[in-house]
């Protein structure tokens, strides 16, 4: 008899574990035989996403590089370079920013590119 409570105690957990999750998020899903189920949309996941968005930080990588593309190209190399060297040298925060400013290929190519567009 003992054992049958143990199962049943195991059986109400579950099926509290999972109206838990449904409450915290849930979609419709119908079966090939036509039943109607509720499954949990998993919220943990959609809350790194939420805090995430790959495609806010596409955008924010995007607009960086052109902005970098856009100062080399009003600065010009010799400049830019002298004063990206010279952050290079001051505290932990230039430092970091001269890192972060540094010249790499997709912001040279976009360099070339505006260049190309502005006629010099």
């Amino acid at each position: 008899m003992k054992d049958g409570f143990a199962h049943f105690d195991r059986r109400l957990e579950m099926l509290e574990d999972k109206k838990a999750a449904l409450d915290q998020g849930h979609r419709l899903e119908v079966d090939p035989n036509g039943l109607m189920t509720l499954s949990p949309t998993g919220v943990r996941r959609r809350k790194l996403v939420r805090l995430l968005p790959l495609r806010a930080l596409m955008i924010i990588a995007f607009t960086l590089l052109t902005f970098k593309g856009f100062l080399l190209f009003q600065l010009g190399l010799g400049t830019y370079t002298a004063k990206v060297t010279a952050m290079a040298k001051g505290d932990t925060m230039d430092q970091i920013g001269a890192y972060l400013m540094q010249i790499e290929p997709v912001t040279l190519w976009l360099y070339e590119v505006i260049r190309f567009i502005a006629g010099q």
